[in-house]
């Protein structure tokens, strides 16, 4: 029998319930489609397409696009599929064996996966077991030898921002690569883009799949200093980036304004599901600055994800991360579905 490397076999794989439901409020997606202009532009674009040519190894012109928007060169710029190849190629590219990383649990559960993949010693600080924000527990890591720091901000499934301030803090304080972790800052109103010219140990991480409707094609892009952004150039698999998504997600990003109406809806139904959340006496709800709120149950969690299953309704169950017994997590979908979702979780919990 062929065995994989020891860090391959004590892996748990990251994979999400195989269940249906007819309102899908579990992985953070957008609840509304691509805008129907830009879904027209992208069906005149496909017959222009060479499709028995293999696509630019580099995606210049959307790192270009991209870079251009935020005032960088496209030498600031990575695209891969997804914020998780992203991630990937950070921990290829710095991290392994002999290195190490830091990251606040509870956080998006794929920087710790990935990190035991490639061998990299994982150093895990616990986040603020009251209030679950890590602007307390931050300074624990100044000083401290690492190669990578991972900050997700806002914090998946939390839902908190860490202030730019305090990034900079912690920017000061440390010679590792501190990538923070963007991919809700559409929702958020708070970048850490500012200190991007001051410091080139600071790496951002953005996505598609959120704020832009694009879950289903997977294309994120990292804004980092040229140096950060040639060393992921090398490790990157070559044709990393399809054709389709070079052009799907130039057609989005230049057309990011039309995304403006339904964020902002978005964001009004998170203030309403929060405020109807916290009158319900079973459950403590965490303030968000995302597109989602976690929120913990007197009841047995897996019961009323269960219960909330029965009904049609698919939440995400967060209780196998640290601090969040019984905690679940509830996507901010479409005004019916939230009422829907509401009426539910008023009965089962």
């Amino acid at each position: 029998m062929v065995n994989p490397r020891p860090q391959v076999a004590a892996l748990k794989p990251y994979h999400l319930p195989d269940v249906k439901a007819s309102i899908i409020l579990s992985a953070n997606e957008s609840p509304y489609n691509l805008p129907q202009t830009i879904i027209d532009e992208i069906k005149s674009g496909f017959d222009k397409i060479a499709y028995n040519r293999y696509p630019d190894p580099l995606s210049l012109e959307v790192r270009e696009i991209i870079g251009k928007h935020y005032g960088l060169g496209l030498e600031n710029v990575f695209v891969g599929n997804g914020g998780d190849e992203v991630i990937l190629n950070l921990y290829l590219a710095y991290g392994g064996h002999g290195r190490s990383a830091i990251i606040f649990e509870p956080m998006f559960e794929v920087y710790r996966i990935t990190g035991q993949m490639t061998g990299t010693e994982m150093i895990s600080i616990l986040r603020s077991p009251d209030d679950l924000t890590a602007v307390n527990v931050i300074s624990q890591t100044y000083g401290m030898p690492a190669d990578l720091i991972f900050l997700c901000s806002p914090n998946n499934p939390t839902g908190d921002t860490v202030p730019v301030g305090k990034i900079e803090e912690l920017l000061n304080n440390t010679q590792a690569l501190v990538v923070i972790d963007e991919a809700y800052a559409e929702f958020s109103g708070q970048t850490a883009l500012p200190l991007l010219s001051k410091y080139s140990n600071l790496a951002i991480l953005r996505t598609f799949s959120k704020a832009f409707s694009l879950a289903g094609l997977r294309a994120g892009y990292l804004l980092a200093s040229k140096e950060v952004i040639g060393d992921l150039l090398k490790v990157k698999l070559f044709f990393n980036f399809n054709k389709l998504s070079q052009f799907i997600t130039k057609v989005a990003f230049l057309n990011r304004n039309i995304f403006e109406e339904k964020i902002k809806v978005i964001l009004d139904e998170r203030e309403r599901l929060y405020s109807e959340l916290i009158k319900i006496n079973q459950i403590r709800v965490y303030p968000s600055s995302a597109n989602y709120i976690l929120f913990r149950t007197k009841r047995d969690a897996l019961l009323v994800w269960q219960d909330l299953l029965s009904r049609g309704i698919l939440v995400r169950n967060c209780s196998n991360q640290p601090l969040l017994e019984n905690c679940l997590r509830v996507t901010v979908g479409t005004p019916e579905e939230n009422d829907i979702f509401l009426d539910a979780l008023r009965e089962v919990v």
